[in-house]
């Protein structure tokens, strides 16, 4: 079988308060605390598994925390790199909360995706559960890798998508995803429309729109639709090809 990423996930209190936190739909028994552990639980065999596939993609990841929050996050990569040597990249999935402060770390990663759904401190609120989001200015002011933005639209931020949008081009992002809450069997046109916003399609990722926006790609993201496998290790040690959501549809 051939794989696209490799996840490594991690688990343990967070720095956000995320109501619609996808980590609450894994089986609690593989979300173990693991944030204090080196190296994390089966490592090895994770590490044979991306040999054995050709896997040239590692992800930080996590289902009830945040990767940075991890104490070993530096030494784990810098580990990793020597082990699969310099083919295979490594890409971080933050909420960006502690991306200022462990800039050093960040820039280590050949890419980071940081989860960022408004720049209006109440509609941050509503789906992070906390005030306050990330200076995304000064992130990408300091960075020194490619960043993209994921941006999970629902009904509290839908309707700031054409702001949200200009502003992240003004920053400087260049790559967008635009994703919907996992489940939500919904057309994308229950939630914004493309040609209003001024989008252009350019063609398609994995099954899904692909759009330019002023030179700022923009995908809208169906996690149900993706054609796209990976291999995971869970906190608890367990590596699957499966994410264990229980409660959802697949």
């Amino acid at each position: 079988m051939l794989f696209d990423f490799a996840n490594l996930l991690f688990a343990g209190p967070c720095n956000a308060r995320c109501p619609t936190c996808i980590g609450r739909q894994v089986d609690a028994r593989l979300s173990v605390n693991n944030l204090s552990l080196f190296p994390p639980g089966n490592l090895e065999g994770f590490i044979a598994m991306i040999q054995e596939h050709t896997i040239r993609q590692v992800v930080f990841s996590g289902t009830t925390t945040d990767p940075q929050l991890y104490w070993h996050e530096e030494r784990l990569l810098a580990y990793l790199r020597q082990r699969l040597g310099p083919e295979v990249e490594f890409s971080l999935h933050t909420n960006g909360r502690l991306a200022l402060r462990k800039m050093a770390v960040l820039n280590q990663y050949d890419r980071v995706s940081i989860s960022f759904p408004s720049f209006d401190p109440l509609t941050y609120r509503c789906m992070m559960g906390l005030p306050d989001p990330p200076e995304l200015e000064q992130i990408v002011h300091q960075a020194q890798v490619p960043l993209k933005i994921s941006c999970l639209v629902t009904e509290h931020n839908a309707g700031e998508m054409g702001f949200f949008l200009k502003r992240c081009r003004e920053l400087g992002i260049r790559r967008i995803v635009l994703r919907k809450l996992y489940g939500d069997q919904r057309s994308w046109s229950a939630w914004l429309d493309p040609q209003v916003l001024g989008l252009k399609l350019e063609g398609e990722y994995r099954g899904n729109p692909v759009y330019d926006y002023g030179g700022m790609e923009v995908t809208l993201w169906d996690f149900e639709r993706a054609d796209v496998r990976s291999i995971n290790l869970f906190s608890s040690g367990e590596i699957s090809a499966e994410y264990h959501l229980i409660g959802m549809s697949h």
